[in-house]
């Protein structure tokens, strides 16, 4: 009896154990993956080709081998930076250093890890994956040649199976070696498979690197390579999940097999949905298509219109009950819909712009993107990922636009909008401003990278609207070739994706308009900036009448402490060439400054600073609250930019070191989604007349506010209370833009006075809803504004004579001007700031 005791005990032990493994396998199903990432590598630069000559690919795994004292590099990552950690180069963000190290971009780079492959991986196929590389690539392991890649955006892979040694050595066993090609000279020819290194604020360095993750992968007979998931909703919120999965069957046999699907919420509680159907997988790629419906599905929104509910999508592939590969997929929930906005004929405006998420307008409030947080992306932390999005929130931005200037992001980027409720509107590829090559080699390496890109980029619930080519009409010598491409790109995606595409931004610059688009489609509102005063803010933006606005483009300095950190000590005030090289346009900075504070404020530095902090603000605050209360007949509007990939005196709201401006503050406020709005068509006026503006309320939010009133309060320039009055306001209703009431005031001071307009909501309850304040002058502006034209004349002359994106032209002491003490004697500085 005890022996059958025994028996019983240790078969039930046996059983409890099978079941145990059995519901492990089952609720967390994966593949084996071995993470070559981190800084285990190293880097070694060579004249173009003489890695090859001295057989690189074949140095060996000895430990005190031909590498060991190969600089350390990390994997992601790029040349500069490896080549900054260890004092090869200085700061290229610091100073005129990028110049220095201009040299970088002649070599080529070697990176070489050397690994062991983990013992659990024996008996599979075994596969070298590069999800990215910056630009083009040789990949070797154990002195075998694998292939070559070109273009960062798509992945690539190898079969290593039979190249892998399993012998363990304590510092590794196998040889990866990675040859850079030197970085391409020409933005041409690489466009679409590589950001532009060039522009109006960088300087010409081109970025090299690993700049995505490298992994051995592990699997038996079959591979999840993709999976995509779409939603359509019914009543009551139920959701109907178009799933659609890629295998591949890496063996020459027919394989039949199982292929489980679990859905369950993945940031809330849900049950968990499933389904399993069996398939004979071909050799090579087989693409299976099921459906699921999740009753009363919980809903992703962005963070203005509802909660940000997420979902994961668990799938694997079994033969005979053994699991041959698994993968998983984090989506949300969520219609998407584009409608036309109301208010234009057809002759005007035949896209639709109004982004309907869930049966919900979206009016999209955003900030380019000017990432990633560094260009060289060694330096691109996700903590500065995770400060940048939450800062961009705090300002009320519901959306980031990236545009063709700059990347595909990474995968971290796009999860940080999943979760914190943030739109994205992408230009697919960085096609920018410029003529693109005319080979059917170019589009077919543009199409494949966009096809990558794009499935990369569909199932994350923030994408709404992608993109083909930024400014690539206005500024192509053959703007109708360019256009054919990128409505040729929109043809390739298509069936890849659902989300609405765009072929160009802007739509309806002159030459738009000249090729076919209606007149007042999108517009780049950025000719204020470049306009070099010709137009003061209030004859700018009241001229305006388009459905979308994807750029209002307005420079800043950064904070005078964040200059210290890029600025040598001796070049900061007055201004030296280290200014002009981070791209500071002094002139236009002066006419900026002057229409917004009728000054210059060249009398300091921290002075100067905060003018164009201000100036920013200012008339970022104008323009947006000018677009908000269009809505619905406009329905987005982005600044550009929110932030910028480098230390400059240039776009962001927020600076490179993720400190935000005082121009933050006043995007902020305009931002707000439920806005308390001052229209006034002057900002100058003479002292004793009549003020006149209109108060309106905006409320993008879908709830309505009772019984609100608005408490409004002039000041002069001393801060003096002049009048404060009480406005009833009634009930604002959701997803609404109206005007409430006509204010005036005597306008209080002198001539070169400012003075100022304070405003409070509150609701029945008393409760503070919404806040904003003005900044006004007390100004003439039959003198003021020739007065702009000016300073804005003298910004004309010398580009004239020197060239637009020339910065000697600030700086007599480098020009050679006649009677100027030239650098060999002095520092160049300013010369309108050396007065002061």
């Amino acid at each position: 009896m005890r022996l059958i005791s025994k028996i019983r005990f240790v078969f039930g032990l046996l059983l409890l154990m099978s079941i145990s493994l059995i519901a492990q396998e089952k609720k967390s199903p994966k593949r084996i993956v071995h993470d070559l990432s981190g800084f285990h590598w190293k880097v070694q630069g060579t004249l173009p080709g003489r890695g090859l000559e001295e057989k690189f690919p074949e140095i060996s795994y000895d430990h005190m081998g031909d590498a060991l004292n190969w600089a350390p590099a990390h994997v992601p990552g790029d040349v500069f930076t490896d080549l900054w950690r260890v004092g090869r180069i200085e700061d290229p963000h610091f100073g005129r250093n990028s110049v220095k190290a201009k040299w970088v971009n002649e070599y080529e780079w070697w990176y070489l890890n050397i690994f062991n492959v983990p013992e659990e991986m024996k008996g599979k196929t075994i596969e070298l994956t590069f999800d990215g590389v910056d630009y083009a690539c040789d990949v070797f392991v154990n002195g075998k040649m694998l292939g070559s890649h070109e273009g960062m955006f798509t992945s690539f892979s190898y079969d290593i199976t039979d190249l892998v040694s399993f012998e363990y050595k304590r510092r590794g066993r196998n040889t990866l070696a990675v040859r850079l090609h030197p970085a391409p000279r020409r933005y041409s020819q690489v466009a679409g498979r590589k950001p532009a290194w060039h522009g109006d604020y960088w300087v010409d360095v081109v970025p090299t690197g690993i700049w995505k993750p490298v992994r051995l992968e592990a699997f038996d007979a079959a591979k999840v390579k993709d999976i995509y998931v779409k939603s359509k909703l019914g009543k009551k919120n139920d959701a109907t999940l178009d799933i659609q999965v890629e295998i591949d069957n890496t063996t020459s046999t027919a394989t039949s097999v199982d292929i489980d699907i679990e859905i369950q919420g993945e940031n809330f509680k849900s049950k968990t949905y499933t389904k399993t159907i069996k398939k004979t997988l071909t050799a090579g790629a087989n693409t299976l298509k099921t459906s699921i419906k999740i009753p009363e599905a919980k809903l992703w929104y962005p963070w203005d219109l509802g909660d940000q509910n997420l979902y994961i999508a668990n799938v694997s592939v079994k033969s005979n009950n053994k699991l041959l590969d698994a993968d998983k997929l984090l989506f949300g929930v969520r219609e998407l819909k584009m409608e036309m906005n109301p208010g234009y004929t057809k002759d005007e405006v035949e896209n639709p712009w109004t982004v309907m998420v869930n049966g919900k307008r979206h009016f999209i409030r955003s900030g380019t993107w000017g990432g990633p947080p560094d260009i060289f992306f060694g330096r691109a932390t996700n903590d500065k990922y995770e400060e940048f999005i939450r800062l961009a929130k705090a300002a009320n931005m519901n959306n980031l636009r990236i545009f063709g200037w700059h990347p595909t992001e990474i995968p971290y980027f796009y999860e940080l909008c999943n979760r914190e409720g943030i739109t994205v509107w992408q230009d697919i590829l960085p096609i920018a401003s410029l003529s693109l090559p005319k080979t059917e080699e170019f589009k077919k390496a543009i199409f494949s990278e966009a096809i990558s890109v794009v499935k990369d980029l569909r199932n994350h619930p923030c994408m709404v609207i992608i993109e083909g080519g930024e400014e690539i009409l206005m500024t192509a010598s053959d703007p109708l070739y360019n256009l054919n491409l990128m409505k040729e790109l929109g043809k390739v995606v298509k069936p890849y994706t659902d989300l609405h595409y765009v072929p160009v931004s802007p739509l309806s610059d002159h030459i738009g308009v000249e090729l076919g688009f209606k007149p007042k489609e999108s517009t780049h509102a950025n000719g204020l900036f470049y306009g070099e005063g010709r137009k003061n803010m209030e004859r700018f933006f009241n001229s305006k009448d388009f459905a979308a606005v994807p750029e209002l483009a307005i420079s800043s300095c950064p904070n005078v402490e964040s200059i210290k950190k890029f600025i040598p000590k001796d070049e900061l005030w007055p201004p030296g060439p280290s200014w002009g090289h981070h791209w500071t346009d002094f002139d236009t900075f002066r006419t900026l400054n002057f229409d917004t504070l009728n000054t210059q404020a060249t009398g300091s530095m921290q002075e100067f600073v905060d003018a164009t902090q201000i100036a920013q603000g200012v008339i970022f605050q104008y323009g947006l609250e000018y677009f908000r209360r269009r809505k619905p007949k406009s329905s987005a509007i982005s600044i550009c930019h929110y932030i910028t990939f480098a230390p400059d005196m240039k776009w962001g709201i927020v600076d490179y070191y993720k400190q935000p401006k005082i121009s933050y503050d006043y995007v902020k406020r305009a931002y707000q989604p439920l806005l308390v709005s001052l229209e006034h068509g002057r900002r100058r006026w003479l002292p004793g007349e009549d003020f006149i503006g209109k108060l309106w309320v905006v409320n993008d939010l879908y709830k309505d506010f009772k019984a609100c009133k608005a408490e409004v309060v002039f000041y002069d320039n001393n801060k003096n209370e002049v009048k404060r009055e009480i406005v009833t306001i009634g009930n604002v209703a959701e997803d609404s833009s109206k005007k409430y009431a006509t204010l005036k005031c005597k306008v209080p001071g002198k001539l070169g006075d400012q003075f100022h307009v304070e405003i409070e909501m509150k609701d029945k309850s008393g409760k503070v809803v919404s806040e904003n304040n003005y900044l006004l002058l007390v100004g003439d502006e039959k003198v003021d504004l020739p007065r702009l034209r000016e300073i804005g004349q003298e910004a004309i002359d010398k580009k004239a004579k020197y060239g637009s994106h020339n910065y000697l032209r600030y700086f007599e002491g480098l020009n050679g001007a006649r009677g100027v003490k030239q650098a060999d004697e002095k520092l160049p500085t300013v010369k309108e700031f050396e007065k002061n």
